[in-house]
């Protein structure tokens, strides 16, 4: 299976190899399928550094534990009874927005720009193999974006479409060219030389885009430029 896509939500210089050292990473599992939680307690409880600090069943326990537990990252189940998991993400956003949430799913279609637009960090297939998962969680707790390989076309192409309804001249050309680049997963260093600019200019339109969409990092300035149908 090939490797999971990802978007750069910061500085491509904080990327670097995980080393597995330091404060294990505290994971809270919310899935309504008892089964599915085993599943994943077992798999990433053989990871030295990552700690299981929680688990829910609902959207309304979920949000329960985690301003208790304050875990750095959740992996998400998308349909529950009750609230669903892209309510659940966007409520638990609003109270802990320094926590990352990984959506785990089965359903491929539909929900990736709204899970994103409610403040997830990545979303993943439940299929998804171990590594891919493990894998995942150091992304989004490294500031990366995390996207099954089988969703990106289709995120991608509803960026496309997106750009060609837009009417908004809040961002450039050049800086629309960037942030689709950016929503590819593509690297500073590559969009350099895609776009024949040096790898300075690159930054400088991303630190305007940033300012002028009013965002931290480059996650949220896809996510703001979704919504602004700006890309």
């Amino acid at each position: 299976m090939s490797e999971t896509t990802t978007i750069d939500r910061n500085s491509a210089d904080i990327i670097s190899e995980i080393s597995g050292h330091g404060t294990p990473i505290k994971v809270m599992i919310v899935d309504d399928h008892a089964v599915v939680r085993e599943g994943l307690r077992r798999m990433l409880s053989l990871e030295k550094d990552l700690r299981i600090v929680g688990e829910a069943s609902s959207g309304q326990e979920a949000i329960d534990k985690a301003v208790v537990v304050r875990p750095d990252v959740i992996t998400m189940d998308l349909k529950m009874p009750g609230m669903d998991g892209i309510e659940t993400t966007r409520q638990i956003k609003g109270k802990l927005p320094e926590t990352d949430i990984l959506m785990l799913t089965l359903y491929a279609e539909d929900f990736v720009r709204e899970a994103i637009e409610a403040g997830a960090s990545g979303y993943l297939l439940k299929d998804s193999d171990c590594d891919q998962i493990i894998s995942a969680i150091h992304q989004v707790k490294r500031g990366l974006c995390p996207i099954a390989p089988s969703l990106t076309r289709e995120l991608v192409t509803e960026f496309a479409r997106l750009s060609r309804t837009s009417q908004t001249l809040i961002l450039t050309r050049r800086q629309r060219e960037i942030l689709k680049l950016v929503a590819e997963g593509i690297s500073g260093k590559e969009i350099s030389s895609s776009l024949y600019v040096s790898p300075s200019t690159v930054k400088r339109e991303i630190r305007a885009i940033l300012a002028r969409l009013g965002v931290s990092d480059r996650a949220q300035a896809v996510s703001e430029a979704i919504k602004r149908n700006l890309i």
